[in-house]
């Protein structure tokens, strides 16, 4: 009886021990290795990220929550064009990782967009050469063409302002992109509070969210329609403002800038015109679009902004996005985890 008694007393001692053990497990961990493979995470972010240092705090807050992980950082357009001489890209990120013995490595993009050309040549880097066409590359059966100028003779892909070469020839890991930000909660909680700094009377403020953009029209449209109206939907309803417009700059091609600023211009005039508050408020990662200190003249590209309306005091420029170390760390342990629970690599058989 005493032995059967000692059966049942260990037996519940484990069994509390397994829900508190289970309980403990943090959601915001990655889960174990996957099939004892050492595992890496890239965090690729755009290059004028060098100044920024919230995007390395971001960097050690996402170690901190992949303990297990081999956590490194790139930064995507940081390059001397003219030595082809790298620093930090995300190539020597990769060196780096295959120095650990890294065997699997989930890339993630800091992009605002996925369908966007940086994804893209992100993708381009990871994916397999195809035969008789090696300006594309073959990521997981979608085939990716470079999304800038192909250089045959060097086997590399010029993107603005970049060179970006295929991990392949160096590497032996096995890589795999997640989606970048496109739309998340801690977002809209950061565009809120850029606003509130410059609000003092909501219920007569418009409040204007201004994208960077695409130059391709229907990625264009569909980023404002599913991303950029749930960033006004938030900011609109946890604000309690008249009005949240938004827009896209599309600074990066100038038959497509014109009509882009010219469309953001009728907004800041309806609005000031009916009498309310314009506040500008950047959708972007880190930077400043050149809107605000350019001129507006159609026949000049460089000269397609709003000065003149910000030096009239048409609107307030608030200050632009800088997402707090921990706010998206969240986000890309939980892209993690998807990664790795899918356990779908690029893997290409040719030779290096």
């Amino acid at each position: 009886m005493g032995l059967i008694k000692n059966k049942r007393y260990l037996s519940l001692v484990f069994f509390w021990f397994a829900v508190f053990s289970i309980g403990g497990i943090s959601p915001h961990k990655a889960m174990a290795h996957d099939h004892g493979s050492k595992m890496g995470v890239l965090i690729v972010g755009h290059g004028y990220f060098s100044e920024n240092a919230k995007f390395f705090g971001l960097v050690d807050e996402v170690k901190n929550r992949l303990p297990d992980y081999q956590v490194d950082s790139g930064l995507h357009m940081v390059m001397d064009m003219t030595t082809h001489k790298m620093w930090q890209t995300e190539d020597e990120a990769i060196r780096r990782l295959e120095a650990e013995k890294v065997e699997k490595v989930v890339v993630v993009p800091l992009y605002m967009n996925t369908d966007s050309s940086t994804v893209d040549v992100l993708k381009w880097t990871i994916g397999c050469r195809v035969d008789g066409e090696p300006g594309k590359s073959d990521y997981l059966g979608e085939i990716v063409d470079c999304p800038g100028e192909y250089d045959a003779l060097n086997d590399f892909c010029e993107h603005m302002g970049a060179i970006h070469r295929r991990f392949r020839p160096f590497s032996d890991s096995q890589y795999i992109a997640t989606n970048a930000i496109d739309y998340h909660p801690d977002v809209s909680a950061v565009l809120l509070e850029r606003a509130q700094e410059f609000s003092t009377e909501p219920s007569n403020e418009v409040i204007l969210l201004v994208g960077h953009g695409d130059g391709d029209d229907a990625i264009d449209q569909d980023y404002r329609d599913n991303v950029m109206a749930k960033y006004a939907s938030d900011v609109k309803g946890m604000g309690g403002f008249h009005d949240v417009q938004y827009g896209t700059i599309r600074e990066d091609w100038c038959d497509k800038r014109v009509n882009a600023v010219q469309e953001i211009r009728d907004k800041i005039n309806a609005a000031v015109n009916e009498g309310h508050t314009v506040i500008w408020v950047e959708l972007r990662i880190a930077s400043w679009t050149n809107a605000h200190k350019q001129e507006w003249d159609p026949p000049d590209c460089e000269k397609l902004g709003t000065k003149d309306l910000l030096e009239a005091n048409k609107y307030i420029k608030a200050n632009y996005l800088l997402y707090k170390p921990n706010s998206l760390a969240d986000w890309v342990v939980s892209l993690v985890n998807d990664a790795v629970a899918n356990n779908q690599y690029v893997k290409c058989s040719e030779s290096k």
